[in-house]
C-alpha cells in the first residue's frame, strides 16, 4: 500500500481553523446557515403621494423662501472644527439645529422625490434614476439650468448637517447627519445614483411622517409659502387655529414686519383656495383652515375613534381648540357669561 499523500497546505490551514472554531463554540454548528441580514428600508407608500418626516414639515427647515433669499447657516467657532448649527424654528416638541446652505421648498421637492424613488431599495444601496425622469416628476424642464439646480440641491442635502430631536408618546427620538449620504452623476448618460444612510429610517418611525398628495403640491410649484402651508397642514389630521405670528415664525418667511407677512399669507391662502379648494377664516390674528382630509388621514381618525369613541369619524370643518391648550404659557381667552 502506498503512503498517504500530504494535505495541501491551504486545505490543512482551513481544517485547523474549522477545528479551532468548533472548540471555541462547542454547541454551535459552524456549517449551519446563518440567518440573512435584516433589510432596512423605508415604508412603501403609494405612488400618488410622497413620504415626508413630520418634524421637517412642521418647521422652517425647508423655508418658504425663493432661492435668491438663501443664507449660509451656522457659525464656525474654530477654523479646525465644523460649523455649529443654528436653531431652526420648529413646532413644540421638536428641536432642530442645522449648519449649511439654507434649504427651501425646491430642496424639499428634490428630497421627497429622491426618498420616493429610494423606498423600494434597501437603505445604503444606490438608487438609480435618470435626470429627465426626476425633473419631470418635480415639474421642471430638462435644460442645462435645471440639471444644475438639481445637482446643487443634492449637494446642499448632502453637505448640510442636521440634528433633529423629537418625541412620540414620550419616547425620545434623534437623527444626526446629512439627509443624503452621497450622490453621483454620470455626465454622459445623465444617470444619477443617490444613497441614503440607514439611520434616516428613524425619521419614518410610526406616527412620525406624512403622505403628501404630490399632485396637489406640484400644482403649487413656484409658490413657496403656499407649498409650505400645504405641507404643514397636511401633517395634521384635524387642523387647529393658529396665529399669523406662529405661521410667520415656523415658515421661515423673511419678512421682518408681521404686517408685510400678512400680505404674503393672504396671497398664499388665496392660492390654496383657487388651486385646491381650501378655505381660510380669520378671527383676529387666528387663522382656521378648512380642507378635506386625505384618505390616509381618514383612516388615522377611524383608528383613533375606535380607541376613543368620543372622537368624530371625520374631522370637523372647524375646531375650537385654542392655542393656549396646545402651547402652555399662552394666556387663555376671555370668556363672556
Amino acid at each position: 500500500m502506498s503512503d498517504p499523500q500530504p494535505l495541501d497546505p491551504g486545505l490543512a490551514t482551513a481544517i485547523e481553523s474549522l477545528e479551532r472554531t468548533i472548540k471555541a463554540n462547542p454547541h454551535k454548528d459552524p456549517t449551519e446557515a446563518q440567518p440573512p441580514a435584516k433589510i432596512i428600508q423605508l415604508p412603501i407608500w403609494p405612488e400618488p403621494v410622497r413620504g415626508a418626516p413630520n418634524p421637517l414639515l412642521r418647521s422652517a427647515f425647508f423655508a418658504a423662501i425663493h432661492s435668491s433669499k438663501r443664507k449660509e447657516l451656522g457659525e464656525r467657532i474654530k477654523p479646525d472644527q465644523p460649523k455649529k448649527g443654528v436653531t431652526i424654528a420648529a413646532q413644540q416638541g421638536s428641536t432642530i439645529t442645522y449648519a449649511g446652505d439654507q434649504l427651501n421648498q425646491y430642496d424639499a421637492d428634490v428630497f421627497f422625490e429622491a426618498l420616493h424613488r429610494a423606498r423600494h431599495h434597501p437603505l445604503e444601496s444606490e438608487c438609480f434614476f435618470r435626470g429627465y425622469d426626476f425633473l419631470k416628476a418635480i415639474r421642471r424642464q430638462d435644460g442645462p439650468r435645471e440639471y444644475e439646480d438639481l445637482e446643487n440641491s443634492l449637494t446642499r442635502l448632502r453637505n448640510g448637517s442636521v440634528e433633529i430631536k423629537w418625541k412620540i408618546k414620550d419616547h425620545p427620538l434623534k437623527f444626526v447627519g446629512g439627509l443624503i449620504a452621497s450622490y453621483i452623476r454620470d455626465e454622459k448618460t445623465k444617470l444619477f445614483k443617490v444613497t441614503f444612510a440607514k439611520e434616516i429610517r428613524i425619521l419614518f418611525a410610526p406616527a412620525c411622517w406624512t403622505q403628501l398628495e404630490w399632485k396637489e403640491r406640484m400644482a403649487l410649484k413656484g409658490k413657496p409659502l403656499a407649498q409650505w402651508l400645504h405641507s404643514f397642514y397636511s401633517s395634521h389630521a384635524a387642523p387647529f387655529p393658529l396665529s399669523t405670528a406662529y405661521l410667520h415664525d415656523k415658515s421661515g418667511n423673511t419678512r421682518h414686519l408681521l404686517k408685510n407677512f400678512h400680505t404674503d399669507l393672504k396671497h398664499a391662502l388665496a392660492t390654496l383656495e383657487t388651486v385646491l379648494g381650501w378655505k381660510a377664516t380669520w378671527d383676529g390674528e387666528l387663522i382656521t383652515i378648512y380642507r378635506p382630509p386625505s384618505a390616509s388621514q381618514v383612516s388615522h381618525l377611524r383608528r383613533a375613534r375606535r380607541r376613543n369613541k368620543s372622537l368624530p369619524l371625520r374631522p370637523k370643518r372647524m375646531t375650537l381648540t385654542h392655542l393656549s391648550d396646545l402651547f402652555p404659557g399662552l394666556p387663555k381667552p376671555e370668556t363672556s357669561d
